[in-house]
């Protein structure tokens, strides 16, 4: 028993498990820039150049990121066009994630992580993952499982972006 938990443990399993705490790293190593497409095919660099940036990955089957997710469009609201929301969908079917969008209400643009190579450069094991970069973009933080971004935390995290 104890050696197939080391097995299950040593895997990486274990930090694909949803969890409600989620763990914030803040001073993540440095992350390169990838791109991630839109509904059209078209190609879209993941940081978004010249301002902060919050890049989320997430998928329709993860209930965490359901819960996460209305915080993380109210968050974007909250900051207009000083902050750009990035929702990086983790390697499903457009088609799945068009009609998932629609029937949320969703009002920000999604990215498509057709083959997870972004998520995979950036080693997301744990959906939900949020990261914030600077204008500059830098990393600044990054948060493994589902946040409060409604919480005073969140304020001073997203916050810190223009520091």
């Amino acid at each position: 028993m104890a050696g197939s938990r080391r097995l299950f443990m040593a895997s990486g399993l274990a930090l694909a498990l949803p969890s409600r705490a989620a763990q914030i790293d803040p001073k993540p190593a440095p992350l390169k820039p990838f791109e991630a497409f839109d509904f059209d095919g078209r190609k879209v660099a993941v940081p978004a150049a010249g301002k902060p940036s919050v890049v989320n990955f997430w998928a329709s089957w993860c209930e965490p990121c359901r819960v996460e997710m209305p915080l993380l469009l109210q968050l974007a609201e909250l900051y207009g066009d000083k902050l750009a929301l990035q929702l990086v969908n983790f390697k499903e079917h457009p088609t799945t994630v068009q009609r998932h969008v629609r029937t949320s209400g969703w009002n920000q643009p999604v990215l498509l992580d057709p083959r997870g190579e972004g998520a995979g450069a950036w080693a997301v094991k744990v959906f939900p993952t949020t990261v914030g970069f600077d204008a500059q973009g830098r990393v600044r933080w990054r948060v493994r499982g589902e946040y409060d971004w409604n919480s005073t935390e969140a304020g001073k995290l997203v916050e810190g972006l223009w520091r």
